[in-house]
């Protein structure tokens, strides 16, 4: 299906719950990016799932049991985010966060939803009037269990908890909001024990407030439409993949102006699946682009059916970095059936009817509350939406590497012969600081590594081909890493992950940032990439794969992010071994950086850059970086198959010999690689200036027989007539 079928079937299960309070001491919008306050209430926002009378064809029977428990068993229901109403319980359960079957709001609270408003008789023919507003009643707090446990593996990776943890579950925006709120409740004793109680919140309880859904009852929508009832059914999606596509209906700042911003659309691709090798899944990580407001939407895969819920974000604290978390429908469904029943109060047969709802439909028994329609086209779904098996080769290229206790980046399996590409930062990091003269830097993708992580990277014995004694040997002359490090590479299949001890064959002395690194046993599953050596263009689609974020002990495989190729940097062939002092622009045609949108994380250094056909079109080596120390996740720097030729040469006939026009210096790269602007050595300048530009040396990147420049006020100097640059 088209984006646009997509969208226009989503926003029919799409929809905003907003809810109103009194706060005079201005408390409630803690922890929310956005809020609005006046006359001592504060209004907040989410979006949410709307699921009609009839739309799911097998739903949880604790979502029957809560409607009756309410009396609401011929009502609609809204899903959304728990965190929008959680400020709003009453003291004992506002203290004492958790499930509640029976919640209660504070006096004056008010819940409703907003709806798209299909004009009556004209649903089938896409006609809209504006939407409209239906009071809401909170039934219940419910966790999920199963996507709790999956949050939680992955926040107790990298602290063990010893101190405060390094992640938080809000968007990044909520930082502002927080300070403000702080400022004007300083003195407020209310606000220093919410305070204390967010900052001492232990990993599970984090988990499971990341995870847990509010069910809102709302009157029955379009009733009084023969047939309208049973005109919208929800299909689910039965299993997702790295790369496959999803699209999100949500509604970010939504009550700042649901005219802009009501039920707005984000399409991206799964990033990762957990738990790890599981045939089930229940929390995503997504690629997408989501805003504060957008918790609780309901996810779409390529065939418009239910993915999950999009719920808060975990961000990593003093950065901007978020990572994007779905609950699939398939952990709401399992851990919703596995509840104990008995916990709801109330009969449904004895209960009284909810009433918001119209008479005619209260005659509806309570088991076909959701109808039975379901299409066809479920039982055939797997052979539309799963990835195509050539990213699926791709992905399983990719290798997490460990050196010691240190430090983790990631790796590319480039033959049968357990021969793996990284980057030589990885090993040497002390020779690749790279600073541009106008502030920015390139941050390397590489992760340091918890002493306490190894306690996980025992490797764990693999079945070794019989190629096990074809390997390639350590070069003669590439012998400068320390030795006594130990070296590790994971491997993930796909029912499970196998570490092997790796040895360094060949770490570049030159510009370009790459080692090799043999792995000593060879598992027979060994998947390889096959490069492509005709660059992309700018505008291609491509995907990264790497570790990135999440280090060893969290047992996650490798993530994937999607972007374009956004700027192909070329320089004239003959720079590469024969530079000249003069450089012609028509003769500019070897490509040695791709600059791409596709998100980078640090640990994603050696992750592959791949094309939509399956190819590897480049090793990622580093992101942007602000001078102030902030990186920039879309804006990364990745060494081409092309200029990569050397390496897989050698991979095929393994003669050490042709390894050494790597460790050559090479100005011009050095330049393309420090982000200079002077790395245009091919834009035309003003010919007083020319004899002084060549002068330029950047040793950082080349053999250690060069000299830096003295300082940055000559830099200064020396680009104050260059053309400026914006990045």
């Amino acid at each position: 299906m088209e984006t646009q079928e997509i969208a226009a079937a989503a926003r029919h299960f799409a929809a905003m719950a907003r809810i109103v309070g009194p706060d005079p001491k201005a408390v409630k919008m803690r922890r929310h990016a956005f809020h609005l306050h006046q006359s001592g209430s504060t209004t907040l926002s989410a979006s949410a799932l709307l699921l009609r009378r009839g739309a799911l064809a097998d739903p949880p029977p604790l979502l029957d049991r809560i409607c009756a428990a309410h009396g609401h068993a011929a009502g609609d229901v809204a899903l959304t985010a728990a965190s929008l109403v959680e400020p709003f319980l009453v003291a004992e359960q506002r203290g004492n966060p958790g499930e509640e079957f029976q919640p209660r709001l504070v006096p004056e609270a008010r819940l409703d939803v907003l709806v798209e408003h299909e004009e009556l008789g004209n649903a089938r023919n896409e006609k809209y009037g504006p939407p409209r507003w239906l009071s809401a009643r909170l039934l219940a707090l419910v966790d999920v269990p199963t996507a709790a446990d999956s949050v939680l593996s992955l926040l107790k990776h990298d602290e063990s908890f010893i101190g405060r943890p390094s992640w938080d579950v809000s968007w990044s925006l909520a930082n502002v909001n927080q300070k403000q709120v702080e400022n004007d409740i300083r003195s407020s004793l209310e606000s220093n024990r919410n305070n204390a109680s967010v900052e001492s919140m232990g990993p599970l309880m984090l988990a499971k407030f990341a995870t847990r859904i509010a069910i809102l009852g709302i009157p029955t929508i379009n009733s009084n439409v023969i047939g309208e009832q049973n005109a919208r059914q929800i299909n689910v999606s039965v299993m997702q993949h790295r790369g496959d596509p999803m699209l999100i209906v949500g509604s970010p700042f939504g009550l700042m102006s649901p005219f802009h911003f009501f039920n707005s659309i984000s399409v991206g691709a799964v990033a990762n699946c957990l738990p790890p090798c599981s045939v089930k899944c229940s929390l995503l990580m997504a690629d997408t682009h989501c805003l504060p407001g957008m918790e609780g939407a309901p996810v779409f895969d390529k065939n418009s059916c239910l993915v999950g819920l999009l719920m808060n974000p975990l961000r990593l604290k003093g950065s901007s970095i978020e990572v994007q978390l779905v609950i699939t429908w398939d952990a709401i469904c399992t851990g919703w059936n596995n509840k104990n029943l008995e916990e709801i109060r109330g009969d449904p047969s004895e209960l009284p009817n909810d009433k918001n709802a119209d008479s005619k439909t209260m005659e509806l028994k309570l088991p076909d509350k959701y109808g039975s329609f379901v299409s066809s086209t479920v039982n055939n779904i797997n052979q539309y939406y799963i990835s195509p098996s050539s990213i699926r080769e791709a992905i399983s290229a990719v290798v997490l590497v460990t050196v010691g206790d240190s430090s983790w980046a990631s790796g590319i399996v480039i033959n049968k012969r357990g021969l793996v590409l990284t980057n030589a930062h990885l090993l040497e990091p002390w020779r690749f600081g790279r600073n541009s003269p106008l502030g920015v830097q390139t941050s390397f993708a590489g992760e340091p590594l918890n002493a306490r992580e190894n306690i996980s990277l025992q490797p764990q014995q693999c079945k070794v081909s019989n190629e096990d004694a074809v390997k390639h040997e350590v070069s003669l002359f590439n012998l400068g890493f320390k030795r006594e490090k130990r070296i590790s590479v994971r491997l993930d299949h796909a029912e499970s992950q196998v570490w092997c001890d790796a040895s360094v064959v060949f770490i570049s002395k030159g510009p370009l940032d790459v080692a090799l690194l043999q792995m000593e046993k060879v598992p027979i599953e060994l998947n390889t990439v096959r490069p492509e050596f005709v660059c992309p263009t700018a505008g291609s689609s491509v995907c990264v794969v790497g570790h990135g974020l999440f280090g060893p002990r969290s047992g996650l495989c490798s993530s994937l992010s999607s972007g374009v190729v956004s700027k192909v940097v070329q320089i004239p062939s003959t720079q590469l071994s024969h530079p000249s002092d003069t450089v012609e622009a028509d003769n500019m045609g070897m490509p040695v950086m791709l600059q791409t949108t596709a998100a980078v994380h640090p640990g994603a250094s050696g992750g592959l850059l791949v094309n939509s056909h399956g190819r590897m079109v480049g090793i990622v080596t580093s992101n942007a970086k602000h001078g102030g120390g902030n990186t920039i996740p879309h804006l990364n720097f990745s060494i081409p198959c092309k200029s990569l030729e050397t390496i897989f040469k050698y991979s095929e006939i393994g003669e050490p010999a042709i390894l050494e026009q790597l460790d050559k210096p090479n100005e011009v790269l050095s330049l393309v690689w420090a982000l200079a602007p002077s790395s245009s050595p091919f834009i035309d300048s003003p010919p007083e200036k020319a004899k002084e530009e060549k002068v330029l040396e950047f040793s950082k990147f080349l053999s250690d027989k060069q000299a830096t420049l003295k300082s940055s006020t000559d830099l200064k100097e020396l680009f104050k007539h260059k053309i400026p640059s914006k990045i």
